[in-house]
């Protein structure tokens, strides 16, 4: 794979994200009118243990048969590759049905442990069976990624998120208006279920029809390997899957630490439960618009492991660095806008989706500039999972984890600070991360950030670009109102980036030849900088 298709790749990963994103919006909005912030605090209280579940239950095995299978293939051992999604398979399967076990039966325990409603019962009931089937879809989509076949896993995200959307808002504005707000929680929270159905149904086609291609292919292999035995596979699947696991649940950790902590400290701060509780819906919903930005990063993840482990397997320094400076230019460039526009917009953009909320945008004004860290972070600790350095990203945020908790002390019972101590936790944690993170990089692979080719020229495009964004809201606002001032806003504004980082030569030849309306891009970049397109 080449150090840009890789992109192309993410980019694939990345479309898929973003519009299962926008239909998760889509999903939250309706949904946070019919259950007010109560409800979505009740809804948010379920997803951060079912997070939780998932990420120590199966998180890690997707990336490590991407990892394995792109090692085979990059051999042409196609047989190996089968193997090791065999093997897999029957881990997630099992792995999956005891997850949707603990849920279902353990749900009164984890509220009573948490300190949670009690009525925070119906949301865990609505998503305990998800868990099963995410297993088995995260282990195809480890395999179409490990083949280097991205569009599986792009549409399977889509139709997820879209049939969760049908029948999570169907469901909740039936049980809120029959029942209440507790119940109408549980049925938006069974959206999950309901979309992992749709999805996984998709995959399992889309397999069926790769795999009679595949025979062929496998038919024709004159290489002979040696069989690997299913203990062999089983060792090697563990090795990267649980320091994987423990890393991402160590990320969980810090919305767990969150949820359970959230109550009790706010209370300090004259906040009582209920009011806690809506305060924690609002930022549950900030977390929603962070997400959308997050998921660039997410698909980068996904395609740079497989990547930098075919670079690595054929032992190509050169190409583990190259990727590795392309992934982590490329994430910046997006992170830096992204946090600026989200901080600018925020109130905007709450009070066109979110109309009830009475905190969320100005959470969401501060809270966005954690998403250059958390996207930093990721990059880093894929490139590390990718040249097999599983250990080092679990064993960064544990210091990471102790200062989220500690600062979560010291400032969520500050009055003045209340549910923003989240936030400075948050930012606190992932700088630790994206230091300790980089300086492994930087020792194992030798790449360092070009600070003003990488850093400067995106960050002060992206300022100019929020001072442009901030003045051309106001300006339309009387002639389009709220919606249409935002929308026209934010258009405007990724034509005043790019085009800031043409004039200031922030963007290379290479970098232009992958985005959409490339054609034209470099043409002007040829006219600024006088160079012929490579």
């Amino acid at each position: 794979m080449s150090k840009g298709s890789y992109i192309k790749g993410a980019s694939i990963i990345a479309a898929g994200g973003i519009i299962a994103k926008m239909l998760g919006l889509f999903f939250k909005v309706p949904i946070g009118r019919i259950l007010d912030s109560y409800g979505m605090g009740l809804y948010n209280n379920s997803y951060s243990i079912y997070n939780l579940m998932l990420t120590i239950s199966i998180i890690g095995v997707p990336v490590a048969i991407s990892k394995m299978i792109a090692e085979r293939a990059s051999e042409k051992n196609y047989q190996g590759v089968m193997q090791v999604f065999k093997v897999s398979m029957t881990v997630l399967f099992v792995v999956g049905a005891l997850t949707t076990t603990l849920l279902y039966f353990g749900a009164d325990s984890i509220i009573a442990l948490a300190n949670w409603e009690e009525e925070s019962y119906y949301s865990i009931l609505g998503l305990a069976f998800a868990p099963f089937l995410v297993a088995l879809m995260s282990g195809f989509r480890g395999f179409f990624q490990g083949m280097q076949r991205m569009t599986p896993t792009a549409v399977s995200q889509i139709v997820e998120a879209f049939v969760r959307v049908i029948f999570g808002i169907g469901l909740c504005y039936y049980l809120t208006n029959n029942f209440g707000q507790a119940e109408g929680a549980g049925g938006a929270s069974s959206g999950a279920l309901f979309g992992a159905i749709g999805a996984f149904a998709f995959l399992v086609f889309t397999y069926l029809i790769f795999m009679k291609d595949f025979k062929g292919v496998m038919g024709r292999q004159t290489t002979v390997f040696p069989k690997e035995s299913r203990k062999k596979i089983l060792r090697r699947l563990a090795q990267i899957a649980i320091p994987v696991t423990m890393t991402s649940a160590i990320v969980s950790l810090f919305g767990i630490i969150n949820s359970f902590t959230y109550v009790s400290r706010l209370s300090l701060a004259g906040v009582d439960g209920r009011l806690a509780t809506i305060m924690f819906g609002d930022y549950g919903l900030a977390q929603t618009m962070i997400n959308v930005p997050l998921t660039f990063s997410t698909a980068m993840s996904i395609t740079l492991v497989p990547a930098i482990s075919e670079s690595f397997a054929l032992k190509s320094k050169i190409g583990i660095k190259h990727k590795t400076e392309l992934g982590l230019r490329v994430i910046i460039l997006i992170a830096l806008p992204c946090a600026v526009g989200l901080s600018v917009f925020s109130n905007q953009i709450f009070a066109l989706l979110f109309p009830n909320s009475v905190y969320g945008g100005g959470i969401l004004k501060y809270f966005a500039y954690s998403t250059i860290l958390i996207m930093f972070a990721n990059t880093l600790q894929s490139i590390l999972q990718g040249v097999d350095r599983f250990n080092l990203p679990m064993f960064h945020l544990l210091p990471a984890l102790g200062v989220n908790l500690l600062f979560n002390f010291i400032f969520v019972p500050i009055p003045s600070i209340n549910i923003y101590g989240l936030i400075i936790s948050n930012i606190a944690a992932y700088s630790v991360v994206c230091v300790l993170n980089y300086r492994s990089v930087r020792r194992i692979t030798g790449v360092r950030i070009h600070v003003v080719q990488t850093v400067v020229k995106p960050a002060a495009a992206s300022l100019i670009m929020g001072l442009f964004g901030f003045f051309a809201y106001k300006g339309l606002y009387g002639f389009l109102g709220n919606a249409g001032a935002v929308l026209v806003s934010i258009l405007l504004c990724i034509g005043v980036y790019f085009g800031i980082l043409l004039l200031i030569k922030g963007l290379t030849a290479e970098e232009i030849q992958m985005m959409p309306g490339r054609n034209r891009l470099m043409r002007i970049y040829e006219k600024i900088t006088g160079k012929d397109r490579p």
